[in-house]
C-alpha cells in the first residue's frame, strides 16, 4: 500500500534521510512546520511503516571489511518451501548485506562483505556452495564504491 505523503513529510522525509539525528527544531526551522507538527509526523510516519528504523552507516573499509563480493546465484529447484528455507538461511549469514530475489539467468542476488579474500572463499566454500538449495554461484568482486546512499528522492 501506498502511503499518501504531503510536501512537509517529504520535506521531513528528505531531511531525515541525510541526518536522522537532526533536531526536530531544525526540522521544524527547514519545512515551515510546527516542532510538535515535526514529532507528530515522525511518529505517524514511523506507525504506517514509512520510515522503518533508524541507523548509524559505518563506513566498511574502517571496519576491516576490505572484500565486497556481489554473488549472482541459482537454485537447484523452486517453490515456496525452497524460497523460505534458502531466505531464512541468508538472513542467518552476517557476511551477506543485502539479498535480492532476481528474474532472468539467477534466482538471487547478494551483496557479502568480509574482512579478507580468504573469509570469503570460507564463506563461499562452506557455507554458501555446501548449502543442498545452491546449484551454483558466480561472483564479482568491487574495485572501489562509486555511488552509495540509503535516500530516495521524494520530488515535492
Amino acid at each position: 500500500m501506498i502511503t499518501s505523503l504531503d510536501v512537509a513529510d517529504k520535506k521531513i522525509l528528505n531531511l531525515i534521510q541525510k541526518d536522522a539525528a537532526l533536531p526536530h527544531q531544525d526540522i521544524a526551522a527547514q519545512t515551515g512546520v510546527s516542532t510538535t507538527s515535526v514529532w507528530r509526523r515522525i511518529k505517524n510516519l514511523e506507525e504506517v511503516g514509512v520510515i522503518k528504523g533508524q541507523v548509524a552507516l559505518l563506513d566498511p573499509k574502517k571496519i576491516g571489511m576490505q572484500v565486497c563480493a556481489l554473488i549472482s546465484l541459482r537454485l537447484v529447484r523452486h517453490g515456496e518451501d525452497t524460497r523460505v528455507e534458502f531466505e531464512d538461511f541468508i538472513a542467518s549469514r552476517p557476511e551477506v548485506m543485502e539479498c535480492y530475489a532476481v528474474v532472468g539467468n539467477y534466482d538471487y542476488m547478494l551483496v557479502v562483505m568480509v574482512p579478507t579474500i580468504e573469509d570469503y572463499e570460507v564463506f563461499l566454500s562452506r557455507h554458501l556452495l555446501s548449502h543442498a538449495l545452491v546449484a551454483s554461484s558466480n561472483s564479482s568482486f568491487t574495485l572501489r564504491r562509486v555511488k552509495y546512499t540509503t535516500a530516495h528522492s521524494l520530488n515535492m
